[in-house]
């Protein structure tokens, strides 16, 4: 995957985390921080999306699904491609 450079501003208490993570934390560089947040973040919404499918899904195992089923999980589906 190809690296593409990007600034960043950050306040002066997330420029603090970030140093203090790469002075005495695991991480190398700032970059390295700031890619290990972002997959955390990913990993976060698609967490809650699939939370959202299995919500949607829910109590249709044993049962045919009906139309008030489908409209749900279109309906979750919409929702999730907004973001």
């Amino acid at each position: 995957m190809a690296s593409k450079t990007i600034q960043v501003s950050l306040p002066g208490e997330l420029n603090g985390y970030i140093q203090r993570m790469v002075n005495g934390g695991p991480y190398q560089d700032e970059s390295e921080v700031v890619r290990e947040a972002l997959r955390r973040m990913e990993t976060a919404e698609l967490a809650d999306e699939l939370k959202q499918f299995e919500r949607a899904f829910a109590g249709g195992r044993n049962r045919s699904e009906t139309e008030e089923d489908v409209q749900r999980i279109e309906a979750a589906v919409r929702a999730t491609r907004k973001r």
